[in-house]
């Protein structure tokens, strides 16, 4: 498959993890799930689109906002969560509930994400990042994405020599037995993509270690674009 490699921006940035309810908690990049559903959004889409990716990034920090969080008392209310903040007007909620809630936020973020896909994906997704200049947003709706780059590039097999130049994530399934106990990182089971059963949206995730810049990745066997950044795509998206 050609390989289509975008380079994103975002001021700011929360890539909430599915699991923090009292604080909301970003991870340090998108998982692949995100970034899945951002192209998703690029292709006006609403069925899965077979695609390959591998993310890497860095933030210069992380900053904390204070937001106030609407919950629903019943699955049947009819009431929407209205902000009336600054306007003389006022609402007795009646079947919502409000909670102060502190947001982990990354700070200007640069992305080098790969995708790879089908070449009339990867037309699609040019066509409609260059041309069309479709709005994307990356995490929350406001978090939102200015394109840097989106090239297509060619990409081999590194003979050993390579090494992360920013923070990445290196999927479980590339880490051979061998090196199982050698290669740290912090681990993370991402969201890749899901099956609705019984209504309910069913997860399958992938195993990842996120590694920071300048860990060396020669034995890992995975690929190299032609200038020299890694594209550690997962097997499970293969299948």
């Amino acid at each position: 498959m050609n390989t289509l490699r975008l380079r994103l921006y975002q001021e700011t940035a929360c890539y909430k993890k599915p699991t923090a309810f009292k604080v909301g908690e970003t991870y340090p990049l998108p998982p692949y799930s995100t970034v899945k559903g951002m192209l998703h959004r690029a292709l006006q889409v609403d069925q899965y689109i077979p695609m390959r990716l591998s993310i890497q990034g860095q933030y210069e920090s992380r900053i904390v906002d204070y937001q106030r969080h609407y919950f629903f008392d019943s699955r049947d209310g009819v009431e929407f969560p209205l902000v009336l903040d600054g306007l003389a007007l006022d609402h007795d909620f009646k079947e919502l509930s409000t909670m102060p809630l502190y947001m982990h936020m990354l700070l200007h973020v640069e992305l080098v994400i790969h995708v790879q896909a089908e070449d009339s994906v990867l037309e699609r997704i040019e066509r409609a990042v260059i041309r069309e200049g479709i709005p994307l947003s990356l995490g929350r709706w406001e978090d939102l994405v200015r394109v840097d780059e989106c090239k297509l590039v060619d990409c081999t097999k590194d003979e050993g020599s390579l090494r992360s130049t920013m923070p990445i994530y290196i999927p479980d399934s590339r880490i051979p037995e061998s090196l199982k106990g050698e290669v740290y990182g912090i681990p993370y089971r991402l969201n890749w993509k899901y099956e609705i059963v019984h209504g309910i949206r069913q997860w399958s995730k992938i195993k990842v270690r996120y590694l920071p810049a300048g860990e060396f990745l020669g034995e890992l066997g995975i690929l190299k674009d032609q200038d020299g950044l890694p594209v550690a795509i997962p097997l499970e998206m293969e299948e």
